[in-house]
């Protein structure tokens, strides 16, 4: 693992900048800034950051079209987009197609763009030494072109390597579930599978209720515990066709294949009563037994006509969750039309 790290900040805003470097602010981190695209490519090429937080809304060339340049000159520097939009899903999906591998909407949570950014660059260490592993048994299979035997065993080896290298950048760093860039690229092609062959297939976004405000009471790593509770009980509760995913923060989205939205709505129940009945582990010492939290859902078949594209599915979703949450924790409904 590195012992620093270099962050490249792209906001035209002064003030947003100075905010992310304040956030942000580690021993072990070194900041480099730029206000537009033109000073976001030469600050890129000059310094090779671990790290890149991207604005969308800047003079000239957008931070869209950023994006897409920076991913041509490195395919696996983590960028996430902070940006003033508001939650304009169809932004959310251009920015994971341009090459982003996160999106953060202000306002948002100090620290949850703490946490992001801690896990992006543990990631990036990792690949970065996955990268040095990878050339080494590269060369040395060259070398042994004449040895079968251990050929199979580099060739192996290199394979599993590769493979791992493939999955950083879909896998969320805390619970090991897919990450949100995952979803919407598989998202994309469940929607188009239902809409060309006709099956049925639904989306459950499941929150853990008030997930920021325990976080506050207690420290991320006891929210960090939490998360990976819930992603193993999830995964332990559906089919193996069934795709459970982290959003972000508290959220997971479940992914039924095959499945009328009835029936989801049956298994997002289950779901929410496994999630109220466990005692989940306690972290921090203060707390007494296990912990108890409730789970809202809003749940959506994937055939409705006005569900055409990945915005639409989330749009439904997140609007639905979002009424019927203010009559409090636990609840769970269907999708509304967008």
């Amino acid at each position: 693992m590195k012992d620093r790290y270099n962050i490249l900040i792209v906001d035209d805003n002064e003030d947003n900048r100075y905010s992310l470097r304040k956030i942000l602010h580690q021993p072990n981190y070194d900041f480099r800034e730029a206000h537009d695209g033109p000073s976001a490519l030469a600050a890129f090429r000059q310094e090779a950051p671990d790290l890149v937080l991207l604005d969308v809304r800047m003079p000239g060339i957008d931070g869209f079209e950023v994006c897409a340049m920076l991913r041509q000159l490195s395919p696996h520097v983590p960028i996430v987009f902070v940006t003033a939009n508001v939650k304009d899903f169809t932004a959310q999906v251009q920015g994971f197609e341009k090459g982003g591998d996160d999106y953060l909407v202000q306002p948002y949570e100090p620290a949850e763009l703490a946490i992001k950014v801690k896990a992006f660059l543990r990631n990036k260490s990792l690949y970065d030494d996955l990268v040095v592993e990878i050339g080494k048994l590269e060369r040395l299979r060259n070398d042994l072109s004449s040895s079968n035997d251990e050929l199979k065993r580099v060739n192996s080896v290199l394979a599993e390597r590769n493979r791992f290298l493939d999955s950083l950048s879909l896998t969320d760093p805390v619970t090991s579930l897919y990450n949100r860039k995952y979803f919407h690229q598989r998202l994309k092609k469940e929607l188009s599978a239902v809409q060309r062959y006709k099956q049925e297939s639904a989306v459950a976004l499941l929150d853990i209720d008030h997930f920021t405000r325990f976080n506050e009471l207690h420290d991320t790593t006891q929210g960090d515990v939490l998360l990976k509770e819930v992603a193993g009980l999830l995964v332990g509760r559906v089919r193996s066709s069934d795709v459970v995913m982290r959003y972000d923060g508290g959220r997971f989205v479940v992914l039924f294949t095959h499945t009328p939205e009835l029936q989801a709505m049956t298994k997002a129940k289950i779901l929410q009563e496994q999630i109220a009945q466990y005692s989940f582990s306690v972290y921090d010492e203060s707390l007494e037994g296990g912990l108890r939290i409730t789970a809202s859902l809003a749940v959506t078949g994937l055939g409705h006509p006005w569900l055409r594209t990945e915005p639409d599915v989330m749009k439904s979703l997140e609007s639905a969750l979002g009424e019927v949450k203010q009559h409090g924790p636990g609840q769970l409904t269907t999708g509304i039309p967008v």
